[in-house]
């Protein structure tokens, strides 16, 4: 029996990013003049930044509601809790934990008003994430604004000349990259950040693991069809809105080690 002939064509329609992207590389890197060792260290820095937020539009996709675009909300969750950590000048890994145990009531709160909409918008709800996080973008600046007058804001170092509201740019110096020099080693002048890649194999871990639970194939069955999985008994709304709850908390993780 004759193997299957390798169809270029096909595989190229397949992967037709991946290959544009090295091929993008391979003439740019060169052109670009920068050293490899920088180019590396780089792209390892911005693998552990956004691989928790990629994991954060995992489950709404088994899930079956698709890029979850209100993943913001989260981010935003995290900003708020990261502000307050600063104002309290807790730093380092200790200051980015409080940040993270912060955020999580926040993030629930969002997910579940989010969640709520988007079992409304059935069918639609890839561009109705947009627009909630577009207006919740406003309600995010008017409680930044909020901060000193009405939310306790103690160093003046944070706020605006005018008395409240947060600076467009807040230092997080001393906490940058905490996770990232914690368990750091060397590898030909390369930084490989051990414990982000420990946070992150974990996480994905538990995406694994929490796909065979039985709310995991619950959400695999709405994802796959909604009306056979609610003829079987499962609660459809329910089943959606926590996804969007614990992609919501994982986005503000995610926008916290970012």
């Amino acid at each position: 029996m004759k193997g299957k002939r390798f169809d270029v064509k096909q595989f190229l329609g397949k992967n037709s990013v991946p290959v544009l992207f090295i091929i993008i590389c391979a003439v740019l890197i060169p052109v670009s003049g920068l050293p490899v060792s920088y180019i590396l260290n780089e792209a390892m820095t911005r693998l552990g930044r956004n691989a928790f937020l990629i994991l954060s539009l995992l489950i709404p996709i088994m899930a079956g509601m698709g890029l979850n675009f209100a993943m913001t909300l989260g981010a935003m969750a995290g900003e708020i809790a990261l502000i307050l950590v600063a104002d309290w000048q807790i730093w380092g890994i200790p200051g980015l934990v409080l940040a993270a145990i912060l955020s999580i009531p926040l993030s629930i709160l969002l997910g579940l008003m989010c969640g709520s909409i988007l079992n409304r918008a059935k069918g639609r709800e890839m561009v109705t994430s947009y627009f909630i996080a577009y207006c919740m973008t406003g309600v995010y600046q008017l409680v930044v604004y909020m901060m000193g007058p009405i939310i306790p804001i103690l160093h003046n170092t944070l706020k605006l000349p005018r008395g409240f509201g947060i600076r467009n740019t807040v230092s997080l110096l001393q906490m940058r990259q905490s996770i990232d020099n914690a368990l750091a080693i060397y590898v030909g002048g390369v930084k490989i950040p051990v414990l982000t890649l420990i946070i992150i194999a974990l996480a994905c871990l538990f995406i694994v693991w929490f796909r065979r639970t039985k709310l995991g194939q619950d959400m695999r069955a709405v994802g796959q069809d909604m009306n056979v999985a609610r003829d079987a008994g499962i609660n459809v709304d329910r089943t959606r809105l926590i996804s969007i709850v614990m992609s919501t908390v994982f986005a503000g993780f995610g926008m916290i080690i970012y």
